[in-house]
């Protein structure tokens, strides 16, 4: 596990090192404004492989996606049985696809493929578990689920129509 350093900058704020076992280092600057600053120091280099300028909101919005506040993984031990036997897959639905315009019963993937679409995300809304009558949209994002071999013939069913 990596050890974490915290430095007062007087009358600026505080800077807080993050050095992970690989030796590489995540250095934050929070000042007094809320603004903040992120630096990457590669273990081989002096100088910053890149830094991010951020305000406090978008500090706080990664902050709470790094804290898994709204995506917790499952534990490797738990995916192992799961991981063999099936994958998801996201596929965007580009303008012009045979498949948009139809419901996913008429497009009949699960016959076709094997493949079963478990949520469609559309503009900023999610369609989880839709039903057979649900259409399919241009700019649509299809999560599917399925054996490696039914995700394959997903794939090079979509190539036909240029999916993805």
């Amino acid at each position: 596990m990596g050890k974490c350093k915290e430095a007062e900058l007087p009358g600026l704020g505080m800077k807080y090192t993050f050095e992970f076992d690989s030796g590489d280092k995540l250095v934050v600057i929070i000042y007094n404004t809320g603004k903040r600053e992120v630096y990457f120091l590669d273990r081989k280099r002096e100088e910053p492989l890149f830094s991010v300028a951020m305000k406090d909101d978008e500090a706080r919005q990664l902050a709470f996606v790094l804290a898994g506040a709204e995506f917790q993984p499952i534990p490797a031990e738990k995916t192992k049985n799961i991981t063999r036997e099936m994958i998801m897959e996201w596929v965007k639905v580009k303008k012009g696809s045979p498949l948009a315009g139809k419901s996913i019963g008429e497009n009949q993937i699960r016959k076709k493929t094997g493949v079963t679409i478990i949520s469609i995300i559309r503009d900023d809304k999610v369609i989880p578990g839709p039903g057979p009558d649900e259409m399919i949209l241009e700019g649509d994002t299809l999560i599917i689920v399925g054996t490696v071999e039914s995700i394959r013939n997903f794939l090079d069913y979509c190539k036909e129509f240029s999916l993805t």
